[in-house]
């Protein structure tokens, strides 16, 4: 068997699935082939982290909301969309997490596949297609319950070059009423990412007045201050003359005034 054959038989053995003899085949390939051990290490990691994913049931209307979703994806539907958080549920984290896992499974096969040139527009097809996956598992993991599940899921966001005003409404939700402070500075560094858009930043300050914590509002005042953003004033201003807040946030906010004024 060729090895691109043998690539080929590298979901079924991970799965258990492969026969006696397609497995004694493939185990003595294994044995023989460095590289081909890598690349099942690799899925192996893949393989086992998905497994670790609770199981749940969706509902009927999850289920349409998800099939609605790959289809514009397979069709390359690119219309606008009005940004909407609240559809999304937990039971979303698995099924995207294994359509991502078979998408780098394909790119894991193909790989080697010297049979073919890949042109400009098929790598640029590739690339819109793991930009569309990573906001979709983004998007389902911030809706859950766990906190590290949504750190993971702003951490999927961060690596998306271009992203849809579903996902920045939801990075933005999150900023403003995610109860665990360290998923709201994570949040902040991946907005802080795409602070060229206007939306964004606009977000931003208006976020401020939903911060009680002092380190989630020092950080944003260093954010907005970086971004050079005059339109935080006003805020900074109220912060820094309010009583009630932090001693050090108030520093802060006048050593941001201080700093927009001059810069």
């Amino acid at each position: 068997m060729t090895l691109d054959e043998i690539r080929l038989l590298i979901p079924q053995y991970l799965s258990g699935q492969l026969t006696p003899e397609e497995l004694s085949v493939f185990e003595a390939e294994l044995h023989d082939r460095s590289e081909l051990r890598v690349e099942v290490e690799e899925l192996r990691v893949l393989w086992e982290g998905l497994g670790l994913l609770p199981q749940e049931n969706p509902s009927v209307a999850m289920r349409a909301h998800f099939y609605q979703k790959l289809n514009a994806l397979s069709r390359g539907d690119s219309s606008p969309r009005v940004a909407r958080f609240t559809w999304w549920r937990p039971t979303l984290a698995l099924q995207c997490g294994a359509a991502a896992a078979l998408f780098m499974l394909g790119i894991f096969v193909g790989r080697g596949n010297s049979g073919k040139t890949a042109t400009g527009d098929d790598i640029a097809q590739l690339r819109t297609q793991v930009q569309s996956l990573r906001q979709t598992v983004a998007l389902s993991l911030l809706d859950r319950q766990s906190a590290s599940s949504r750190l993971e899921g702003v951490s999927w966001g961060n690596q998306v070059d271009r992203p849809d005003q579903e996902l920045l409404s939801a990075l933005l939700s999150t900023l403003n009423h995610d109860p665990n402070t360290n998923v709201r500075l994570a949040s902040l560094d991946a907005l802080e990412k795409f602070g060229t858009d206007a939306e964004v930043r606009r977000g931003l300050v208006g976020a401020i007045p939903h911060q009680d914590s002092p380190l989630v509002q020092i950080a944003l005042i260093d954010a907005l201050v970086h971004m050079r953003d005059n339109a935080a004033a006003t805020e900074l201003r109220k912060l820094s003359g309010d009583g009630k807040v932090n001693a050090a946030v108030r520093q802060r906010a006048e050593w941001g005034l201080t700093k927009l004024k001059y810069e």
